[in-house]
């Protein structure tokens, strides 16, 4: 896929990447035009950024709801004012490519949080996993908790790379048990866009970690 074949439809957030951190940001699509993309100023702790430094890589994702998400691998990002109004310019001489399909993909996480079945009291998980349709979690042997298939757990996490909080409702379809641990497969009560974004997120950060840890 082009930029130019982008449209106001699409979801978009870039990941700016230097040596030692990352940080994604969300924007909306204003308009297209030629091959340039005009979307709402990124801003991060109350400013909006400038984008002049030699010493950081920028990607970006775009997707439509349902559908896949694209990656860019590296984007360029100016000012430019319209009409009085302030807009980030996004190009890239690259293509697109479709990475992997969110319903399908699950997305190791390794997050500490809280879970609770309705009516009971918090209890430690360790997340496991998360894709569009559902989560798993860890819990430990000796938690003293009792969860029966179909009753509906609610998760809270945090992903602190990405400011993101989330509270999930998912319906327990699968218990199992290791040495230490009893594992719940949860389905989600409801769609949630933002899990969408998230996982294509996620996925962006672990190719541009792959790729410096390449480098070093």
């Amino acid at each position: 896929m082009e930029i130019y074949e982008l449209t106001t439809e699409h979801k978009m957030s870039i990941t700016i990447a230097n040596a030692r951190t990352n940080i994604s940001l969300n924007s909306n699509i204003v308009f297209v035009e030629n091959d340039k993309l005009y979307v709402e100023p990124f801003v991060y702790e109350g400013a909006v950024l400038n984008f002049d430094s030699a010493n950081v890589s920028i990607s970006m994702i775009a997707y439509e709801e349902e559908k896949s998400p694209y990656l860019w691998q590296v984007v360029h990002i100016g000012k430019e004012i319209r009409d009085n109004v302030p807009y980030h310019v996004v190009t890239s001489n690259l293509s697109g490519v479709k990475i992997n399909r969110r319903e399908n993909f699950r997305l190791y996480l390794g997050i500490e949080g809280r879970a609770t079945i309705m009516g009971g009291r918090p209890f430690d998980v360790l997340v496991k996993d998360i894709s569009s349709s559902g989560y798993a979690v860890l819990v430990d042997m000796n938690t003293p908790i009792s969860v029966h298939k179909n009753d509906v757990m609610q998760l809270e996490f945090s992903d602190k790379s990405f400011e993101e909080d989330f509270i999930l409702n998912g319906r327990v379809v699968r218990m199992d048990k290791t040495d230490r641990y009893l594992l719940y497969g949860c389905r989600l009560v409801a769609e949630n866009p933002v899990i969408d974004r998230y996982i294509a997120n996620k996925q962006l950060e672990n190719r541009v970690n792959s790729a410096r840890k390449n480098k070093s």
